[in-house]
């Protein structure tokens, strides 16, 4: 297994491992979110998402023979209202997208965890699920840790579904929940209360 800066070349596996598994608690409440019924336009907004806000640029992957098994992403991950992503939102929603996404978003936003000044934000940790417990996203994390202790940060946060099970992997990795922030529009919307905000020191 390589750990490696991701490139251009990957957004496709990036928008699969991020919204492609339906089972999936955080691709289930996106897609409830931005009220999309097809896994394959779910895909496409993403690919577009990663493509014209660049995230890739802050995504490490890790390679497996040539196959992206699991990723990180650091920093922002707010959706942006690129004209690409204006155009496929027209596509998608018609000329009224507006009116459909900007009360979804504003329950997201009521929902979005704080992070204090020297706490660098993990935004997108996904492992393919034939690959999960094989240590790829425990190895996706120290690596971050190790980067982000040298830039100087102190701590590591996340955001996670109040329905992820994957909360317990996080804290596996040393991660423990800071806050939780509820809405009932966004439960009404997603299935999910809200998020758990999780941390993790720095040791140094």
């Amino acid at each position: 297994m390589e750990l490696r800066p991701a490139s251009v070349d990957d957004i496709g596996e990036l928008a699969t491992l991020v919204v492609g598994d339906p089972a999936q608690a955080s691709t289930v409440a996106a897609m409830r979110l931005f009220a999309i019924d097809r896994v394959d336009d779910a895909l496409e907004l993403n690919r577009v998402m990663i493509s014209s806000t660049e995230s890739w640029r802050s995504t490490t992957v890790a390679d497996l023979d040539g196959a992206v098994g699991g990723m990180v992403q650091v920093g922002d991950a707010s959706m942006a209202f690129t004209p690409e992503v204006v155009d496929l939102a027209h596509r998608l929603y018609g000329p009224d997208f507006q009116a459909v996404l900007g009360p979804r978003l504003t329950a997201q936003a009521r929902v979005q965890a704080s992070y204090p000044s020297g706490c660098l934000r993990v935004s997108e940790i996904h492992v393919r699920p034939e690959y999960r417990g094989d240590g790829i996203g425990a190895a996706l994390i120290s690596q971050i840790a190790a980067f982000a202790a040298t830039e100087g940060f102190t701590s590591l946060g996340l955001q996670t579904l109040t329905t992820n099970p994957a909360r317990a992997t996080f804290e596996a990795w040393g991660f423990h929940v800071v806050a939780t922030t509820t809405d009932p529009e966004f439960e009404s919307l997603t299935g999910a209360s809200g998020y758990h905000t999780m941390q993790r020191d720095l040791d140094s």
